[in-house]
């Protein structure tokens, strides 16, 4: 069986702001996998990287993104980077072969559609779409995505619909494990990827427990959402 993959959760966010050009150079630095990033799209159609709807938490501003220009939001800095960059500074900052897992946030019809056309621009960027409801996954297919689809499913819904309509990873809470759960799907050949802490774990999501990490790679889990991507590699190892 192969090591599960190590996906740096908002980039390596253990140590960099979330979502930052630091932070997509430390998750590289740090040997991951996979760099995670948010999208969502501005009032004037642009795509930038943010994992909040606002910038309350990270600029102390209360604007919404998509209610706000591209142009606006790029003088809004924390830390000395933009507080939600845009998707072309992400594509300057990692490398081509970098693999790329985008949690997509904004999942309107013009979002998804502007989305799939900047990647339709970097042909040779190996990506995963990752997405919250069956529709999207359809619409996406239907426009003729061929990458792999991470599903980032609500507890209880419905995973066999997911991969039917063309998903073929399936994303899972760390607290949403319950006995035989990973297993149920890794023996059918589905991959699984568990996005560590929050729930009943008492611990700040993307956030992991050794022991628990490497229960979970035992049942069968084929990748990793974490904060600290070297430690989690460390930990899988010991």
């Amino acid at each position: 069986m192969p090591d599960p993959r190590i996906v740096a959760h908002r980039g390596c966010s253990a140590f960099h702001r979330e979502n930052s050009p630091a932070a997509w150079r430390g998750a590289m630095e740090a040997g991951a996998d996979l760099v995670e990033v948010d999208l969502r799209l501005t009032a004037d159609g642009e795509i930038v990287c943010c994992h909040d709807a606002d910038l309350r938490r990270l600029a102390a501003q209360p604007l919404l993104l998509r209610e706000t220009a591209a142009t606006v939001l790029a003088r809004i800095t924390v830390q000395g980077a933009p507080a939600a960059p845009p998707l072309a500074l992400l594509f300057d900052t990692l490398p081509e072969a970098q693999p790329i897992l985008f949690d997509v946030k904004d999942e309107r019809p013009e979002a998804l559609d502007a989305i799939l056309d900047a990647l339709h621009g970097v042909p040779a960027r190996p990506v995963t779409l990752g997405l919250h409801a069956l529709a999207s996954v359809a619409r996406v297919c239907a426009a003729g995505w061929g990458g792999a689809i991470l599903g980032f499913l609500s507890p209880g819904s419905d995973e066999e619909a997911f991969f039917a309509a063309g998903g073929t990873h399936l994303r899972l809470w760390e607290w949403d494990t319950a006995s035989g759960r990973i297993a149920a799907h890794a023996e059918r050949g589905r991959p699984v990827w568990i996005t560590t802490g929050e729930g009943a774990t008492d611990r700040k999501v993307g956030d992991f427990d050794p022991a628990a990490l490497r229960r979970m790679a035992g049942e069968g889990a084929s990748g990793f959402l974490v904060n600290d991507p070297a430690a989690a590699r460390r930990a899988l190892a010991a």
